[in-house]
C-alpha cells in the first residue's frame, strides 16, 4: 500500500482529487508518496531571497551559493538587516552574480521600508501577488509563481516558466517539441484546482 497522507493533513483532498483525474499522475503519487509542498517554514522573505537565488541555476549550486550568504550574514534565515550589511566583496564571495546582489539588495530595502507587506501578499490573488513582485527588479513570473507555490503555500499555481516542468510534462504526456503553451495549459485543467500538486509529482519524477 502506498504511503498516504493522514485524514487531517491539509493535502489530502488535493491527492485524492488527483488520483482521480490523472492516472499519470496517480501512479507518482504511489511511486513518490506524500507530496511535501507545504511542510515549508521558513520566513517569506528568506524564501523569496532564495527563490531569487535559484533563477537559471542548478539546484546544487543554487544551494550551496545560499549556505555561503547564510554563513556570511549570519543566522539561520535570511534577515534585510542582515543583507544589507554586507557589501558588495562579501556577498560575491559567495558566488551570487552582480544581478543579484543588487536584486536582493533592492528587496531587502523594501522590505525594511515597508513596501512589500507579506501579511497582505498571504490575502491577495494569485495574479496580485505576481504583479506586485514583479515591480521589483529581478522578479519575474517564475520567481513570483515558485515564491507563491513554496512559501504562500497556493495550490492552484502552474508555472510553466520553469524548463523541468515543461520539459515533464511534455515526456510524460508525448508532447510535441513544438506545442505551445495553450497545450500544456489545457493539459492541467484536469488537475484543476491543485496543479501545484500536480507539478510537483512531475518535478520529483524529474529528480528520481
Amino acid at each position: 500500500m502506498p504511503v498516504v497522507h493522514p485524514d487531517f493533513h491539509p493535502l489530502l483532498a488535493a491527492e485524492r482529487h488527483l488520483r482521480a483525474a490523472d492516472s499519470l499522475i496517480a501512479h507518482l503519487i504511489d511511486r513518490h508518496g506524500p507530496c511535501e509542498l507545504v511542510n515549508q517554514s521558513r520566513s517569506h522573505f528568506h524564501m523569496l531571497v532564495k527563490t531569487i537565488i535559484d533563477q537559471q541555476l542548478s539546484v546544487k549550486v543554487a544551494r550551496r551559493i545560499a549556505e555561503r550568504l547564510l554563513i556570511v550574514q549570519g543566522g539561520e534565515v535570511f534577515e534585510p538587516s542582515g543583507l544589507l550589511r554586507l557589501s558588495d566583496d562579501q556577498a560575491r564571495a559567495t558566488g551570487l552574480s552582480r544581478g543579484k546582489i543588487r536584486y536582493i539588495r533592492e528587496l531587502a530595502q523594501a522590505v525594511s521600508a515597508g513596501e512589500i507587506d507579506f501579511m497582505a501578499l498571504q490575502a491577495a490573488p494569485d495574479e496580485e501577488i505576481v504583479k506586485i513582485l514583479m515591480a521589483f527588479p529581478g522578479i519575474g513570473r517564475w520567481t513570483a509563481e515558485i515564491f507563491m507555490m513554496f512559501s504562500l503555500n497556493r495550490l492552484d499555481v502552474l508555472p510553466l516558466g520553469d524548463l523541468a516542468l515543461r520539459n515533464a510534462i511534455k515526456r510524460h504526456y508525448r508532447l510535441d517539441d513544438q506545442a505551445p503553451r495553450s497545450d500544456y495549459f489545457a493539459l492541467a485543467e484536469k488537475w484543476r484546482p491543485y496543479r501545484s500538486i500536480a507539478s510537483w509529482y512531475l518535478w520529483a519524477a524529474v529528480d528520481s
